[in-house]
């Protein structure tokens, strides 16, 4: 099931993993506390029966295989009644499943079924960004929504632990494990997450460490998911999805929604400068 894994880092670092408004800086991405919209941007609207629609904006220069994959999906009706089959309380909303229960569905990335994550220091796991679920580091067609509003201090977080523990994957590796074990693709997927999340500690900026401190998120999902758009209107819808009623999943986790919550319509645009404004529109 492609849903958001689990694990412990240590005692002192819990890691979740799947598992403001939106922003824009000058080397683009979810960073900075402000939005600004020009001409061509991508914006993506999420239209969920009986709750509203959730407004977005995608980043292909700094996700440009998942952007591509998803408006390919939009586009061609994927995810038209599909349901948001997850609410996991103060984590995230997640749906695209075929099967509605986080199974099933294909990439329609080319010739390809899944495609591999993409990473960046300017998108970040925030609150309201939009990211895919995987499953060992291939995306295919879930997407998850960041619910959580948790205020972090990611200083807190060394990263010579976390490299530490990307270094138990890489033993593991060295030790000879075979490509047809069942595990070898997970812990391949493991050891690159460590060492993408030990990066993306240690590079944050302070901008990065102000906004986890003010907006919220899950620092530590960073380095293991694609995040390809950020929300930036309708967080009033998100909250509402986030709030409704959960029973236990099949995998035992209490985040099934008791009532079906459907995705009426994904519908991409292009962003068009009004007549009366030139440069740039910026959402506060």
């Amino acid at each position: 099931m492609k849903k958001i894994i689990k694990t412990v880092l240590s005692a002192a670092l819990a890691v979740c993993m799947l598992g403001l408004a939106g922003c824009k800086n000058e080397q683009g991405g979810n960073i900075s506390n402000t939005m600004t919209f020009s001409d061509g941007d991508k914006l993506v609207e999420i239209v969920i029966e009986d709750y509203g629609t959730i407004k977005a904006k995608l980043y292909p220069e700094l996700a440009p295989n998942a952007v591509e994959n998803f408006i390919k999906l939009a586009e061609s009706g994927y995810y038209n009644g599909l349901k948001i089959h997850r609410v996991a309380k103060d984590m995230c909303i997640q749906g695209g499943s075929l099967n509605g229960d986080g199974t099933g569905g294909t990439a329609l990335l080319g010739k390809a079924t899944s495609f591999d994550i993409e990473t960046s220091q300017d998108l970040r796991n925030f609150y309201g960004a939009l990211g895919y679920a995987n499953q060992n580091g291939q995306n295919t067609t879930q997407f998850y929504i960041v619910t959580a509003q948790t205020k972090t201090d990611i200083t807190q977080y060394d990263p010579a632990t976390i490299r530490a523990k990307a270094a138990e994957f890489t033993a593991k590796l060295e030790e000879g494990m075979e490509s047809t074990d069942p595990a070898y693709d997970n812990t391949v997927y493991m050891e690159a997450y460590y060492t993408n999340l030990a990066d993306m500690i240690e590079k944050a900026s302070d901008e990065i460490v102000e906004k986890y401190n003010t907006v919220g998120g899950y620092p530590l999902w960073d380095g293991g998911y694609t995040i390809f758009g950020q929300v930036y209107d309708c967080f009033d819808v998100i909250e509402r999805i986030a709030a409704a009623d959960v029973t236990t999943d099949m995998n035992g986790e209490k985040s099934k929604p008791v009532n079906d919550i459907i995705i009426s319509s994904v519908t991409v645009t292009d962003f068009v400068m009004p007549e009366e404004s030139t440069g740039e529109v910026t959402a506060e």
